[in-house]
């Protein structure tokens, strides 16, 4: 609001200094053409110009001074008074318009009411010496009726404009006034927060206790010294404490390694930089927020990480916070070493400026050290930091109980997501919630054999440290946990249908291809993602399970497919494909010689029933039995002859894969039963799989689905079990 009154103050003055210049030349004019004399023109200019050069000299002295205005009217009277004495024409009441102008920028309404008296006050004598003098006449006095309106109206107007302007101004400093409060409250809420995490990422490890406070101190000193603003030391100080938040990517065994870190270990702990880069790149509480995380380790000389800058190239912010880091880490003690003496810092400092520090930045951090700070940091508490303190101590307790992983933590250590246990209990709990609807998702990093034998184990872990990570931001409310090896279990509650789920998904698949084109140490970075809907009442966690695992082992089968939503054979409740297998089974172990009239065709049947004699006689005491259903995503989509090209390739992927040690039978159009001998072939769930990835590679799309029902029988045709896939 300063600011505001010393520009008014200014643009009045200026805007009065103009009209006596106008009025000035105009009446120089007058002289050159000898309607007024000089005298005249150095009259005026006494009675103009040295009350306008007094308010000048009031604002030099004060540019806030609030009595200024009146002074400018005063001045601005004694102008009109003279011009209305002097003048000839009765035009000159028009005169006061322009301080009428300017007096409502002051929205003042006794001041305008005042000057508005005064102003009519003169007018009306002038009229009444005209009239004495029989200057104003009844031909005549329509000129002088307009005057009074006018300025009547004027200056009534102008009283009711202010008043309005002068409420609406009155709110708003109000208004301002509570924006300035609740911003003042968001700023200690803002500093309690990003001091918590902070101290949070300090915790992981017991050396760095107060690190990113103490760089955040050191920061702000720096840039105080470099000249700039208390707004920006403010944010300089926000984001050094922030600085490595991406710390909480790195696996605790190598942030508290007491050796060197082996090349694979450095290159995990560099990617700090990058990882806090992600997290902190879309918040938008501070600009520029993410620069001290991404960039503190670039060296003045082009020589740092992750991206090689160089000189101003670096961000101003993260060139003073590398220095404060390095400073901090030399006079600290660490997991690896005990801190140096204060000689050996001021040193080192001294040799890498210009090579690893910015010159002047090194410069002025060393005058602080050597006049200003003392050798043990202190902490300065303010009010500010004051109001922020308790909430702060008990979140960072919580924060930090929730994220030590120990003996018995709930917490895998390598990729900071719940171990399979804890992770099935809360999923299973958000399941006996009756609103509870939401996706389970069963996500694999494929080829991960691969990378372990090539790379090392280390890199793999390192694969699945980035999934977890990309996992994290797919919603707030997402449950995770490491399932298998290789495999993430994912819970997403959700209540927009499976759309939302298929954006999610890809998003992450989107990220994680991100990664494979960007990280050097992400190669062959291949998701696969079965889906399953929970949006019924009675699926438990079992069913779920199963069902997200038949999908990701359906995605895993068809080529170009990186995720899919399990579907059921028949959602209806109607397993037609389980009592047809139940039929077969019945009518092979039955022992009567027709009893499969009704099931298959006679020709078909026989032949069943002669290779089950033929395994018995080989010396076999079991029999596996298989129905492959064909199910089509759209029946009114697929034609007749499309259906019957499938079912044709399924015939020859089962005699591909069973060549000649069992046997095929057509059971209907969309169904295909074979057999084989259970002692010899192994298991069929390797059959059946082999059978399917030949299927689905052959045929290349998208549009069925196979799915298939198992069953044992003994060699003597009596039934041993069943079981359903």
């Amino acid at each position: 609001m300063d600011s505001k009154e010393k520009q008014l103050n200014r643009d009045l003055i200026i805007g009065w200094t103009v009209i006596v210049l106008v009025l000035f030349v105009a009446y120089l004019g007058e002289v050159l053409k000898g309607e007024r004399t000089i005298a005249y023109v150095m009259v005026f200019m006494f009675a103009t110009g040295i009350p306008a050069l007094t308010c000048w000299l009031i604002y030099r002295r004060n540019p806030l001074c609030h009595s200024l205005r009146y002074c400018i009217v005063i001045g601005y009277f004694v102008m009109y008074l003279f011009v209305l004495a002097s003048a000839n024409t009765i035009l000159v009441f028009t005169y006061i318009l322009p301080l009428l102008s300017f007096l409502i920028l002051y929205h003042q309404p006794r001041l305008i009411l005042g000057t508005g008296a005064a102003a009519l006050a003169v007018n009306l004598a002038a009229i009444v010496w005209r009239a004495l003098r029989h200057e104003i006449t009844l031909e005549n006095s329509r000129d002088v009726e307009i005057q009074v309106a006018l300025l009547t109206l004027c200056f009534a107007g102008s009283f009711v404009a202010s008043r309005l302007y002068n409420a609406i101004d009155t709110q708003n400093r109000e208004y301002v006034a509570m924006l300035d409060e609740k911003s003042k409250q968001i700023q200690r809420m803002t500093f309690q927060t990003i001091e918590t995490i902070a101290n949070t990422i300090d915790a992981k490890d017991d050396y760095t206790q107060g690190h990113s406070r103490r760089v955040s101190d050191y920061s702000a000193q720096i840039a105080k010294r470099i000249g700039m603003s208390e707004a920006e030391i403010m944010n300089v100080r926000y984001i050094a404490l922030l600085h490595d938040i991406g710390k909480i990517g790195v696996p605790d065994a190598v942030l508290n390694k007491p050796g060197k870190l082996t090349d694979a270990e450095y290159e995990l702990m560099k990617r700090h930089t990058t990882i806090g880069g992600e997290i902190l790149k879309d918040i938008g509480i501070l600009e520029g927020l993410e620069v001290g995380a991404k960039y503190h380790h670039e060296r003045y000389d082009g020589k740092g990480y992750p991206n090689g800058l160089k000189g101003d190239e670096i961000p101003l912010i993260a060139r003073i916070i590398g220095l404060a880091d390095a400073y901090d880490a030399m006079s600290s003690n660490r997991v690896y070493r005990r801190q140096l003496a204060r000689e050996k810092v001021m040193e080192e400092i001294n040799r890498c400026r210009g090579t690893q520090f910015d010159p002047e930045i090194t410069d002025a951090f060393l005058e602080y050290l050597e006049h200003d700070m003392p050798w043990q940091w202190q902490r300065n508490i303010d009010d500010h930091e004051m109001l922020a303190g308790a909430g702060n101590k008990l979140l960072q307790r919580i924060m930090t109980t929730q994220v030590s992983p120990g003996e018995n933590s709930e917490w895998d250590e390598i990729t900071m997501v719940y171990k399979r246990s804890a992770g099935e209990h809360y999923i299973a709990e958000q399941l006996k919630q009756s609103q509870s609807r939401g996706a389970l998702l069963l996500v694999s990093v494929e080829k991960m054999h691969h990378i372990n034998q090539q790379y090392g184990f280390r890199r793999g872990d390192y694969h699945l440290q980035t999934l977890a990570g990309i996992l994290r931001v797919m919603s707030k409310e997402t449950i995770i946990c490491r399932f298998r090896g290789n495999e993430f279990l994912c819970y997403v509650p959700d209540k927009s249908g499976t759309e939302e789920i298929q954006r999610m998904v890809e998003k992450v698949l989107e990220e994680a291809k991100r990664c494979e084109r960007e990280d050097e140490l992400i190669e062959r970075f291949i998701l696969a993602i079965g889906i399953t809907r929970h949006d019924r009442d009675g699926q438990d966690l079992s069913l779920l399970l199963l069902e997200a695992d038949r999908a990701l082992y359906h995605v895993k089968q068809l080529p170009g497919t990186n995720y899919y939503f399990y579907r059921s054979l028949d959602e209806s409740g109607d397993e037609v494909s389980r009592v047809d297998l139940e039929n077969i089974v019945a009518a092979l172990t039955s022992g009567e010689k027709d009893a499969g009239v009704n099931v298959v065709q006679q020709d078909d049947f026989v032949r069943m029933k002669e290779f089950i004699v033929r395994v018995a006689e080989n010396g076999s005491d079991k029999i596996q039995v298989v129905m492959f259903t064909a199910k089509t995503k759209d029946e009114g989509r697929m034609t007749v002859a499309e259906r019957e090209g499938a079912m044709k390739l399924l015939d020859r992927s089962i005699y591909a894969v069973l060549q000649d040690r069992g046997i095929v039978v057509r059971y209907s159009g969309m169904q295909r039963i074979f057999m084989q001998d259970g002692a010899k072939q192994g298991d069929a769930d390797w059959t059946v799989e082999e059978i399917m990835m030949y299927f689905y590679r052959s045929y290349g799309k998208s549009d069925m689905e196979l799915f298939y029902d198992m069953a044992e029988i003994a060699a003597d045709c009596g039934l041993d079990k069943m079981h359903k896939n």
